[in-house]
């Protein structure tokens, strides 16, 4: 029995890379495209492509995922981003699971997605990760990317880097989700000052502290792990470029950390505008916003 799926888009001021996402997800059973009010032609372009459209305040990544799909009409789910692509092979290879029913051999499934940076490919979509003739095979890595799951069993947490909870077995299929978000330095940077305000505020709310010698070894430790251990070092100068990335991003996570701290206890000089930093993001999960279904049990990153 065919097992119908609904392919899910968050948006907001998407109008340049919708067309082509949409495109490439047009054999969904559904397509659902939830915005968080555009000022751009975002919705027109959706709906002008058949999606489904529902707008939503955004709060954090983590409980718009969850409020999305709860919107779903079918139980098994696709996430993809509006500067995400799927492959002609990872669509008939989740059309092939859906229409035999395999699908389900698994509660969700991790893809193997590829980011475009600085003129390279990462990781190699040349160098495909699943065993000859296999269409999906069991699989569990910290990290993973977890996207094509069931939502009666998953739900998001973390209100950036958001990882879904979900209990295993899970499975990888075959096929590649190209990611063409930050595909050069500028691009890199612009949106970093946001997503690392996003990550301190978390951290603060979480009660955690820090000092700046333990960020500056957050970072180094950072640039070691991905360089090192992840493999970085394997593609050259762009493997040392994206490591040295990651690494300012840790850094400034658990910098700006150390000052929400300081901001809230009082100690230096600080102005209005420092002072409204607490109060600016909220990291917090709206608990309507959780699925009813979403099972209990440990949390698995993905």
């Amino acid at each position: 029995m065919s097992i119908p799926i609904s392919a899910i888009v968050l948006t907001r001021d998407e109008e340049a890379n919708l067309p082509e996402c949409l495109a490439g997800l047009a054999w969904a059973d559904e397509v659902l495209v939830v915005d968080s009010f555009s000022t751009d032609a975002t919705v027109a372009v959706a709906e002008g492509a058949g999606a489904r459209v529902v707008q939503h305040a955004f709060r954090n990544y983590a409980a718009q995922r969850n409020f999305a799909q709860g919107q779903a009409r079918h139980d098994w789910v696709l996430f993809v981003d509006a500067d995400e692509r799927v492959s002609d092979e990872l669509r008939d290879t989740i059309r092939e699971l859906a229409r035999s029913g395999k699908l389900a051999d698994f509660n969700g499934y991790y893809l193997h997605r590829a980011a475009l940076f600085s003129g390279r490919w990462w990781p190699d979509p040349s160098k495909p990760i699943m065993p000859a003739g296999r269409l999906y095979v069991e699989y569990y890595v910290p990290g993973g990317l977890m996207r094509l799951f069931s939502r009666r069993l998953g739900s998001w947490e973390r209100p950036l880097h958001e990882v879904v909870r979900l209990p295993r077995p899970h499975g990888l299929v075959r096929g590649v989700l190209y990611h063409l978000s930050e595909t050069n330095l500028s691009l890199v940077c612009e949106p970093l000052n946001r997503y690392t305000d996003l990550e301190a505020a978390f951290l603060h709310q979480s009660g955690r502290t820090t000092t700046i010698a333990a960020a500056a070894f957050r970072g180094a430790r950072s640039f070691v792990y991905h360089y090192c251990v992840r493999g970085l070092w394997r593609y050259g100068a762009h493997g040392f470029l994206m490591a040295a990335t990651f690494s300012y991003a840790k850094f400034l996570n658990y910098a700006k950390l150390w000052e929400r701290v300081r901001i809230q206890r009082g100690q230096g000089i600080w102005t209005e505008h420092d002072r409204r930093l607490l109060d600016e993001f909220d990291t917090g999960v709206w608990d309507d916003e959780q699925p009813r279904w979403a099972s209990p049990g440990r949390a698995e990153d993905s």
